[in-house]
């Protein structure tokens, strides 16, 4: 949003920086779950977790309003270069919104209604085919990624592979 601003100049919607304020809450969001045992934990967890998923909710708000603008052509440039990249930055900013209004979704099913199963859940906004698997290792008990199938020929040479789209079960393999 910040180089849409830069690039679109002042007119129309600014952006606001809420970098400071949504750190703040993750940091105090860490040192909460740090503090286990305490009866009122739970209740200071979904307040931070509350003021968290606001400041977010506005980021998201000012991103789609961002957006609207250099779709309308509020924010644009006299330099053919810069349109196009404000476009690109667009483009950009329509595909992240409903990842991260779906991250906000799993993490209210989770924190408020202790909803640990969400389908479809999204582990990373950047790679969003990553699925969680679970080892059961005792030193690396969860891994993230997908799962591929090698088979394999002498001499280590690649004969097929296979990326499953979810993780069968242990009694097929």
């Amino acid at each position: 949003m910040k180089r849409m601003v830069e690039i679109g100049g002042k007119a129309g919607e600014r952006a606001r920086d809420r970098m400071k304020s949504i750190g703040r809450r993750v940091m105090e969001i860490a040192r909460i779950t740090r503090t286990k045992g305490q009866k009122d934990t739970t209740e200071k967890l979904q307040a931070s977790y509350k003021h968290l998923l606001n400041a977010t909710g506005q980021v998201v708000a000012q991103a789609k309003r961002i957006g609207d603008e250099v779709k309308k052509g509020v924010k644009t440039s006299k330099k053919l270069v810069d349109r196009l990249r404000l476009q690109a930055l667009r483009a950009e900013l329509e595909r992240m919104v409903p990842l991260v209004q779906q991250v906000m979704r799993q993490t209210k099913a989770r924190v408020f209604h202790n909803d640990l199963h969400v389908s479809d859940k999204l582990v990373s906004l950047f790679e969003t085919a990553t699925q969680i698997i679970r080892k059961g290792k005792s030193a690396k008990p969860t891994e993230f990624g997908r799962l591929v199938k090698i088979q394999e020929a002498e001499n280590q040479i690649i004969t097929d592979y296979e990326v499953c789209e979810q993780r069968p079960a242990d009694s097929r393999c």
